[in-house]
């Protein structure tokens, strides 16, 4: 445990008392806390200062935003997720253009700035004019569902730029043929076919289902309707899309093509099973094990095996703008560069486990499940920064890596701390923990 402050307070078994004082300590330490700009927005790293402007960590991505906007609104921070909702919302108005040459079918689908962007300056709303490739299915998929939930629950209520907005998604996705189309998902990286990507995009469209079908939004579905968007065009992408997952779960990425970019275990499918549940309970079972097995580390877990970025010697090979620039999607220089088994060991997937297993232990009552729970929520507390960081300790970095490769134990926090993301999945953690806990004491 990093942070020695929280070694009294680690139990086998908590009662309520026990997570009273623990979330006492994490409170206190600013975990439950998450800084956003004037709009409900927020950069990737809170506080990243200097070190933020030159990696571009200041900026708003759409992923992160809906991810951290997910747990504050599990916190009941309803009207501040109602605000992000809204200049979410509108971030995509702006993005009409791109939306349309694509639709249209006018535009070069290959180049990654062409398409929406899902990388932003979130204070004004502007695009930044670094190269990114903003190919990332899997992040409108997260825009889209986030968007019709939140407006279904009555967080926000799109005007009629914002109902266009919506309906454009669905038509890109049919435009781009989502379910075939190869992106550079969850990490940004050399354009494939991700199982990853094709899931949160089939999870937006359900959600916009069920806006279509809701009373509330009866203006809007006639408005939609007019330019093809309707429940029937809906039902039918997402049975596209499910036929695509049928051929690749519990795998990211098999490329008959390309076979050379096919990839088995990828933390990035967990996030189909939690937040968006698109899985049933045997496929969710294969990932989880297939990461666990692959992936796994004493650190944290590694987002696939063969990832470079924030390998051993990261800091000494790359400079500070390169290391995050997306390296103008060809990584060769960093593929290079990583010896085996220095893969970087992120803090996003063991709170995420985590969860995953107290879902279970919450509908089973499994023993098992909530050893799984207790286990994976341990290991989520043992990667906040200790006495010893630059930042002080209870700080959620984005990952553990080697600095310096002679030393192999010698692990440490990336400069990303703290990555606003991988702390709301530790916060989600504590929030299920809880119920769990509370579901034990009510059998009891």
């Amino acid at each position: 445990m990093a942070w020695e402050k929280l070694t009294p307070l680690v139990r086998d078994r908590y009662s309520p008392e026990d997570l009273d004082v623990l979330e006492d300590v994490l409170r206190e330490a600013g975990l439950f806390d998450f800084p956003l700009l004037a709009n409900g927005l927020h950069g990737a790293v809170s506080g990243g200062g200097e070190v933020g402007s030159v990696t571009g960590y200041c900026h708003t991505w759409v992923r992160d935003a809906v991810h951290v906007a997910e747990v504050r609104w599990r916190l009941g921070e309803v009207e501040g997720v109602g605000q992000t909702a809204t200049s979410l919302l509108k971030w995509f108005v702006l993005q009409a253009p791109r939306f349309e040459v694509h639709i249209a079918g006018t535009a070069d689908q290959s180049d990654p700035m062409s398409r929406p962007h899902v990388r932003f300056k979130g204070e004004s709303l502007e695009e930044s004019d670094e190269w990114w490739p903003h190919a990332q299915n899997d992040a409108l998929g997260y825009g889209l569902w986030f968007l019709c939930r939140s407006a279904l629950s009555g967080l926000h209520l799109p005007d009629i730029e914002g109902v266009d907005a919506l309906g454009r998604f669905p038509r890109y996705f049919q435009s781009i043929a989502y379910w075939d189309d190869i992106d550079s998902g969850h990490w940004e990286e050399t354009p494939k076919r991700n199982a990853s990507s094709i899931g949160a995009v089939i999870a937006g469209l359900r959600a916009m289902r069920g806006l279509l079908r809701s009373d509330v939004f009866e203006a809007g579905r006639d408005r939609l309707a007019s330019v093809g968007v309707d429940e029937g065009l809906l039902v039918d992408l997402v049975a596209r899309g499910q036929k695509a997952l049928q051929q690749i779960l519990p795998f990211e990425s098999v490329n008959s093509d390309r076979p050379h970019l096919d990839r088995h275990a990828d933390g990035a499918l967990l996030f189909l099973i939690h937040p968006l549940w698109i899985v049933d309970p045997r496929m969710t079972g294969r990932i989880v094990d297939l990461v666990r097995k692959r992936l796994l580390g004493p650190h944290g877990i590694r987002r696939y095996e063969g990832d470079s970025y924030w390998c051993a010697d990261y800091l000494r090979l790359f400079d500070e703008k390169t290391r995050t620039s997306g390296f103008q999607g060809d990584l060769s220089q960093r593929d290079a560069a990583l010896k085996p088994g220095t893969e970087a060991q992120w803090s996003l997937f063991d709170p995420l486990l985590s969860v995953i297993f107290g879902r279970r232990y919450q509908a089973t009552r499994g023993e098992a499940d909530l050893v799984g729970q207790t286990h994976h929520f341990h290991r989520a507390l043992s990667f906040l920064t200790g006495e010893d960081h630059v930042l002080g300790p209870g700080r959620m970095p984005e990952a553990w890596y080697l600095p310096d490769s002679s030393e192999p134990d010698h692990w440490q926090p990336n400069d990303n701390v703290p990555l606003l993301w991988a702390q709301a999945q530790l916060v989600d953690a504590f929030l299920s923990m809880r119920a769990s806990v509370g579901e034990t004491e009510a059998e009891a």
